[in-house]
């Protein structure tokens, strides 16, 4: 959700459930479909080596070609809703992984100690919700301060666009 204030646009963070279940949904999608699809270009691969007719193989050769672009498309997927790297590295690595996939100049200030896991998923995804709504080139400064209420500012400049826009929000976190 966003409001309009004179110091810029408020930005809402995903309450603790639905952290929770953006985080589970991209553990499924990862863990069940794209790991049963990578078993399954293995097989394709084994059966493309035995295959002693071109067609065939050529034909098994086209599926593991579409296969891996649909298990792309799935880590995508699962990536948007929550970066596998939010909960494996740490706040700053997922922010910068998602900033350089989506070819954003990122400038980070971020506590010195890490925030607790309630702190650094919601406040991830804030981040990175916002970052999936920049196009390609943008300048994004980010600031991050607090534990028990994190303080966070977003500013950006997107190309083409008439000057910085100014982003806050504030976290209550456990």
């Amino acid at each position: 959700m966003r409001g309009t204030s004179r110091s810029g646009t408020w930005l809402r963070a995903p309450d603790r459930d639905v952290a929770r279940m953006r985080c589970d949904l991209e553990r499924t999608l990862h863990d069940g479909a794209a790991a049963d699809m990578s078993a399954l270009a293995l097989e394709l691969g084994l059966i493309s080596m035995a295959a002693e007719d071109p067609d065939t193989e050529a034909r098994i050769d086209a599926a593991l070609g579409m296969l891996r672009r649909t298990i792309d498309d799935l880590r995508g997927i699962g990536s948007a809703l929550y970066p596998p790297v939010l909960v494996s590295a740490g706040l700053e690595p997922a922010l910068r992984s998602v900033a350089e996939r989506r070819d954003l100049r990122l400038r980070l200030d971020l506590p010195r100690r890490e925030l607790g896991m309630e702190a650094r998923s919601r406040t991830g995804l804030l981040v990175v919700d916002h970052l999936h709504t920049l196009c390609p080139g943008s300048a994004v400064r980010i600031r991050v301060r607090g534990r028990r209420f994190v303080r966070v500012r977003i500013t950006d400049e997107q190309p083409g666009w008439p000057g910085p826009r100014h982003h806050r929000a504030v976290l209550r976190c456990a």
